[in-house]
């Protein structure tokens, strides 16, 4: 079932109406420099584009954050898209890229719209717009992120949901100062994947440091699992926890991804498969910040333990609905899981990440409208953050708690040491809902009233710039299936 979605400000012009006309199938492959042909048909700044694009491509949610509500595949980049739609502009001065306006009173129509570049480029140069599409997601993007609703108000209703999922969830994600005993939001867990030869369990992780500090190094023995600091040669234990029973360092060595074979027995470490995914890993290190304190890094205590366990106690509980609509199909991507034996997307999940997921769903149920739709939006592409195939890559000095998101690589990873966001952590931080609100939606629609574009000078130096006459959110849309 196709699904679209289409807006109209503004009815077309009679005389743009009738300037429409049949091409023939010779003009179509090959447009004649007529008086009906296009600008694009005769002439393209091309290297101009390249320029412009080549700065956007690795940044897209930076150049354009009103599409990136939720992920999509293959976006192409908007600075592309408006030199192109630019080119329709029927006055020459208007097809100038950095002109505001240019397509007023035309209908743009884009039939398989997919992250909806086109249409929100569209609407910035003052066109009406019919986007379709047969999946969904770009039709709940579209409409969450264009309709018009006063920025404010979202944040009220934001924050009533958070604190309903914090109330609930709060206590699943928490942890003692080691310092002080005083119980806080964990961050992040670390977990090391789980493996085994012919004579002995180990842990696997990519490396023994958690983190490069200015003047130190945070990192986990390899005998012991306790957490160390190093700085200048001088080791520091950070806490004298013993490992409880059952953890790494009590039936398992610690070792690095770049072991491959037991020195011992000589067999490859193999990975436990016929365990669910989730049960593969085991927690090694535990990062929360303490408001005395400060950020800290710490052994999983029994505690810590304890609610790993009540969470996982409760997963049988949890309804998603048929256990077949989870079942993992056999294609280019997924084919990645199966050799893995993951058979259901839920095992891909832990279980304190599928509480909260099931607890984000029952709360919607309480919203409407746009509401719903953003908080819907925003749950759904947090779990790219919130999954057992999300990685580490938080030692780096410029990024500490950096998350390697699920499609980082655009294939499913399957990593050494994961890493277990809390999503209901009030502080801001990669990958949870607070940090998403702020970069998906309210940098999104602030961008979408006075949106800029990047001019690159002789010199390389880029200059922004605000050449628009059209907000993208004073549009009203109207969808149907």
């Amino acid at each position: 079932m196709t699904e679209y979605s289409s807006s109209k400000k503004i009815k077309p012009s009679s005389d743009v109406v009738s300037d429409v006309r049949q091409l023939t199938l010779d003009e179509l492959i090959r447009p004649r420099q007529t008086e009906h042909s296009l600008s694009i048909d005769r002439a393209f700044p091309e290297e101009f584009v390249n320029d412009l694009s080549r700065q956007e491509v690795f940044n897209k949610h930076l150049f354009r954050p009103n599409t990136y509500l939720h992920k999509w595949w293959a976006r192409r980049c908007g600075s592309t898209f408006r030199a192109i739609l630019k080119q329709f502009a029927a006055n020459h001065e208007c097809r100038d890229y950095y002109a505001p306006g240019g397509l007023e009173g035309m209908t743009v129509l884009d039939p398989m719209m997919g992250g909806g570049t086109t249409l929100h480029e569209a609407i910035r140069l003052g066109a009406n717009v019919i986007g379709a599409d047969i999946d969904p997601i770009p039709i709940v993007q579209a409409r969450a992120s264009l309709t018009q609703v006063e920025l404010a108000g979202l944040r009220v209703v934001f924050d009533r949901f958070f604190a309903d999922l914090h109330d609930s969830l709060g206590p699943y994600f928490q942890t003692e100062c080691p310092t002080c005993e005083q119980t806080v939001d964990i961050q992040y867990v670390l977990h090391g994947l789980r493996k085994k030869c012919a004579c002995r369990n180990v842990v696997q992780i990519d490396q023994y440091d958690l983190r490069h500090e200015d003047d130190a190094i945070i990192g986990i023995c390899p005998e012991s699992g306790e957490i160390f600091r190093n700085q200048n040669g001088q080791k520091t234990v950070v806490e004298t926890l013993s490992l409880p029973t059952g953890m790494v360092g009590a039936t398992a060595d610690l070792i690095t991804k770049a072991e491959k074979e037991c020195p011992s027995c000589g067999q490859k470490y193999e990975e436990l498969l016929d365990l669910p995914f989730y049960v593969r890993y085991t927690p090694i290190a535990i990062v929360a910040t303490c408001p005395e304190h400060g950020t800290f890094f710490r052994s999983p205590s029994e505690e810590d333990l304890a609610r790993i366990k009540r969470a996982d106690e409760r997963r049988s509980e949890l309804d998603f609905g048929p256990l077949e609509d989870f079942r993992v199909h056999d294609g280019p991507k997924s084919g990645d899981l199966l050799r893995h034996n993951v058979r259901s997307y839920l095992d891909v999940f832990s279980s304190r990440q599928l509480l909260y997921l099931h607890q984000a769903i029952r709360q919607l149920r309480d919203y409407k409208g746009i509401d719903r739709l953003t908080l819907g939006m925003l749950v759904s592409t947090s779990l790219e953050f919130n999954a057992m195939l999300c990685g580490y890559k938080g030692w780096y000095k410029r990024r500490p708690g950096a998350i390697r998101h699920v499609f980082a690589l655009h294939a499913y990873s399957f990593q050494y040491t994961v890493l277990e966001n809390n999503p209901v952590n009030p502080r801001k931080s990669s990958g949870n809902l607070q940090l998403l609100f702020r970069d998906r939606i309210e940098r999104g629609r602030k961008w979408s009233v006075l949106p800029v574009e990047r001019k690159i000078g002789e010199d390389g130096k880029r200059e922004l710039l605000k050449p628009d006459g059209f907000s993208l959110l004073g549009v009203l849309f109207q969808f149907q299936v």
